[in-house]
């Protein structure tokens, strides 16, 4: 009689919340005497408008057995997905990064058996993708099939069951059609993530065991990259950044957030949060900008009637594609904690808006 999960899906992408994809329990039974198979349903497809975009996602690949397919194999079959449902939306494709996060983000979900945007550890995407040479933002998917240990035991004991292994090759596309045609009850995040036209690149994580599977998806920017990870040398804080687009404006603030050192959790623990966001710690909810740094006045003026967390820069230079951006934050970085920095387009009329880059520095 054997049994086979469905999928989950979590999406954290724009600083808004994560959404858990709900389960679908699909299985085929067999009896010890007479079988009776019930069909798999498949991961139910979203309503499409005609012309946008077909139900079915077709790779032009390379032909390799699955028995002989690696990491890697599956990897690029991922990002071909990917691309092939951003060209069908009139998107450029994203390239495969090169950043480890996503990997080992896949791989700490495997070892612990949960879904969530925490590792054990108790460090969140953003953390790690700065740590492992991150140099703009990261937006992360995330998504599982298979069975976690205790649903491995309540469902595939005895000696009339049979329970199916992981197929990384069907899985990981059942997936990725689940997240961009099936993500109503998501709100569509995860598609949002997938088809953002600001994503440049692409990070993706793999891995499984015959009882589970994880896919991750880090997308990051690049119209603005960081040429050092910023610092806090005291509480003097230091950003350094390429403008990689010509004629792409800054937004003049940098916004700082600041939370806890991560703390290990447990699957059952990260696994109670559906979302999660910069600043909160581990909960859902979103911190408080500890500091916003602005630029220095013009020569013979001057700024009046400032916030108490707005801080004047120490220097705010753009030299060409250059930006280089010093702060003294004072008593609002005197806590020890993980500090997170920010930095945005700018749309003119004082509105700040996409995102370019989130990292993270620690103050001890």
């Amino acid at each position: 009689m054997p049994w086979r999960t469905g999928i989950l899906v979590l999406s954290f992408f724009a600083l808004v919340g994560v959404i858990q994809y709900p389960r679908v329990v699909e299985f085929v039974r067999y009896s010890v005497a007479t079988e009776r198979k019930i069909e798999v349903p498949l991961p139910g497809i979203a309503a499409q408008s005609p012309g946008q975009f077909s139900n079915e996602v077709h790779i032009n690949t390379r032909v390799v057995p699955e028995s002989q397919l690696t990491i890697g194999d599956l990897k690029l079959m991922a990002l071909e997905y990917i691309n092939t449902d951003r060209a069908l939306h009139g998107l450029a494709p994203v390239t495969m990064g090169n950043n480890p996060a996503a990997q080992q983000h896949a791989e700490d979900m495997v070892s612990g058996r949960y879904l969530g945007h925490w590792w054990l550890d108790g460090r969140k995407p953003y953390m790690v993708y700065t740590e492992t040479g991150g140099d703009s933002y990261v937006s992360e998917n995330a998504a599982r099939t298979g069975f976690t240990d205790a649903e491995y035991a309540d469902l595939c004991k005895g000696i009339s069951v049979r329970c199916e292994k992981v197929n990384p090759v069907d899985d990981i596309k059942r997936l990725h059609n689940a997240m961009v045609y099936d993500d109503a009850s998501s709100n569509w995040g995860h598609r949002d993530n997938i088809l953002n036209p600001g994503h440049r690149q692409v990070n993706i994580g793999i891995a499984y065991t015959d009882q589970f599977l994880a896919l991750v998806q880090h997308f990051e920017g690049g119209d603005l990259t960081s040429t050092r990870t910023p610092s806090l040398t005291g509480t003097t804080l230091r950003l350094r950044a390429d403008i990689n687009v010509p004629g792409l404006r800054v937004f003049p603030t940098v916004n700082v957030f600041r939370e806890p050192f991560p703390e290990p959790h447990t699957a059952t623990e990260i696994e109670q949060f559906t979302s999660y966001c910069v600043g909160g710690g581990f909960s859902e909810n979103c911190g408080t900008q500890v500091a916003r740094v602005i630029p220095p006045p013009p020569s013979g003026s001057r700024y009046v009637n400032l916030p108490g967390n707005v801080v004047i820069a120490r220097s705010w230079v753009i030299s060409g594609d250059d930006i280089q951006i010093v702060a003294d934050l004072g008593e609002l970085a005197a806590e020890p904690g993980v500090y997170t920095t920010a930095l945005y387009a700018d749309t003119g009329n004082s509105v700040s808006g996409s995102l370019l880059l989130q990292l993270t520095v620690t103050q001890e």
